[in-house]
């Protein structure tokens, strides 16, 4: 972008960055005034001994109360899970939420925390009846305690103004935007993140990355936004895959949780064109697919059939990710990086293409749902661009 344009840049929130950070929570929660807090996760987290390990470190030091532990958010941080989280924080009045999972539960409290500044009890009455985001919220600030600790590199959602939550009466997904959804802090304990597989530490790295290219190739990219998406791909391209090899690496797994972090941050400031989330959010909420793992598939794919859109920013992103490009065209050198990305997923065990195929029925419904996602609002993707899309994507 021209530097004569206006944007603004912020980030409310502070991290708390390092092995053993979790030890932080306990005051920080005490700082907020909040003496009773309620931690919300999932069950995966809780049978890993990923929850225990920080309910000890609280109860260790006997402040705050942990009133409960909620353990029954989903994939796609659902509807009807979120108001049922809302009605069990109200039944053990909690004065804080502390959030330990990946982009789900985060996106599930951050709706939560919402709905209880705006007094409903359904989230739905904070969205719009069909995919969309609702932006009216800014008029009234959230001051609800909330700690987030991510157990996943990749959504940054802990950081993120924004919530995805998945309309299950549509089977559409929607967001809420408000200054005040980032935690109030943000703890990136890599001790959190060993227990997690390679296969979502792959998926989740590469939803960090699609974060970086939304960022830096958007037409709204600024120089604060690019400096942070752009040494966020080079943490990625370098320990991503010593991470999926070396779960307890752990200067590793602390990289990637500051990646993970940086690439929202740039994306959440900067991205007003997404067409890679505009399409993964299409086919995950449709097909079930995870967030990460759509991502992962579409980058590669979304870069290649929307080259000369990608050609216009391409050198500094391929430099970043190790390509060289003196002496190169722009054109040559975003055929080059999308090679160099597709070479990536496969190092990381991201497939090619996903493994489903579809029938007419499934490609006109999912051209409907892109067309509808708020990812492509500001930058809609032509019907043909959307065919070449699927048609890479998915097993023929």
């Amino acid at each position: 972008m021209s530097m004569s344009q206006y944007f603004a840049f912020e980030y409310r929130g502070l991290l708390d960055v390092g092995a053993g950070s979790i030890s932080q929570i306990g005051c920080r929660f005490e700082n907020m005034g909040a003496r009773r807090i309620g931690i919300i996760t999932d069950k995966g987290l809780v049978d890993a001994g990923v929850v225990d390990m920080v309910k000890d470190v609280l109860d260790a030091q006997r402040f705050p109360v942990v009133a409960g532990v909620y353990d029954k958010i989903e994939v796609d941080a659902k509807s009807s899970i979120i108001n049922d989280c809302i009605r069990w924080c109200g039944e053990m009045g909690v004065e804080g939420l502390l959030a330990v999972g990946g982009g789900s539960v985060m996106d599930s409290v951050k709706a939560v925390k919402t709905m209880m500044a705006f007094g409903v009890r359904d989230v739905t009455e904070i969205m719009r009846g069909t995919a969309g985001s609702h932006i009216g919220l800014k008029v009234r600030p959230i001051t609800f305690p909330h700690i987030a600790v991510p157990t996943t590199a990749g959504t940054g959602a802990e950081s993120s103004p924004v919530a995805v939550v998945l309309i299950e009466e549509s089977d559409l997904k929607g967001s809420i935007m408000h200054p005040d959804l980032p935690a109030n802090v943000a703890v990136l304990d890599p001790t959190v993140t060993y227990s997690l597989p390679p296969r979502l530490t792959a998926e989740t790295g590469c939803d960090a990355l699609s974060h970086c290219m939304e960022a830096y190739f958007c037409m709204n990219s600024n120089s604060i936004s690019d400096a942070l998406a752009l040494h966020a791909v080079r943490l990625i391209k370098k320990y991503l895959p010593i991470v999926i090899q070396n779960g307890r690496n752990v200067e590793a797994r602390t990289q990637m949780l500051i990646a993970s972090n940086m690439a929202m941050q740039a994306y959440s400031m900067a991205a007003t064109s997404a067409p890679i989330h505009n399409c993964s959010h299409a086919i995950g909420a449709k097909l079930h697919i995870s967030h990460g793992l759509a991502n992962g598939v579409l980058m590669s794919t979304v870069m290649k059939v929307l080259a000369p859109f990608y050609a216009m920013r391409i050198t500094d992103f391929a430099e970043a990710f190790g390509i060289k490009t003196e002496g190169v065209a722009p054109i040559d050198i975003t055929y080059a990086t999308v090679e160099a990305l597709e070479n990536f997923k496969k190092e990381c065990g991201i497939p090619a293409c996903f493994a489903q195929s579809l029938n007419a029925e499934d490609k006109e419904d999912l051209r409907i749902r892109i067309k509808a996602d708020i990812a492509g609002f500001t930058f809609p993707l032509p019907m043909e661009a959307i065919d070449a899309i699927m048609a890479l994507s998915f097993v023929q």
